[in-house]
């Protein structure tokens, strides 16, 4: 176990907070630990006539366009089950239902708190997509077999894209 002696806040921004914490070893060991705080964030494949929607953007970080299952962040507060009904609303335009939650997923632990929460969903209503004002993406629609193969030639390498088609596919959802 680690224990926290002191924080230094290096960075507060609208997504992430950087920290810089000293903390004490069980042997009595003096380190530093810098550390990403994130909200969290959800992800779902939602399905509608045998296909899944997907959504194609660009990621500034990684300076290409990613193909994923529709996610988005938590905001500060809420609720995962409640962002991810919102996100998918704003994302694909339809609202879900027989919504099952699978568990979450720790994206990159050795500095970030981020968890992604990962669900299935069945398309219901349309009452139309609203992105937020600097999101930019296009809709696709693919089948399980289609999906599972982009994986394999690496054309898909998102982590809770792959790790939600691995939940689907060992809870005998399409697999």
């Amino acid at each position: 176990m680690e224990k926290q002696v002191k924080r230094q806040e290096i960075y507060a921004g609208k997504v992430i907070h950087v920290v810089k914490d000293d903390v004490e070893l069980d042997d009595g060991t003096q380190t530093i630990r810098e550390v990403v705080l994130h909200n969290g964030g959800v992800c779902m494949a939602l399905k509608k006539d045998g296909y899944y929607f997907m959504v194609r953007q660009y990621r500034y970080a990684l300076g290409k366009d990613m193909l994923e299952f529709p996610a988005g962040k938590i905001e500060k507060g809420e609720d995962p089950d409640e962002a991810i009904r919102r996100e998918i609303v704003e994302e694909t335009g339809y609202s879900a239902k027989n919504i099952r939650k699978f568990s979450y997923i720790v994206p990159t632990c050795g500095y970030c708190s981020e968890k992604i929460h990962l669900y299935y969903g069945e398309a219901d209503e349309h009452p139309g997509q609203h992105f937020d004002e600097d999101e930019r993406l296009n809709l696709e629609k693919y089948t399980f077999d289609q999906i599972r193969e982009m994986i394999r030639n690496n054309e898909i390498d998102d982590s809770k894209t792959i790790a939600l088609m691995y939940r689907l596919e060992i809870e005998g959802i399409d697999g």
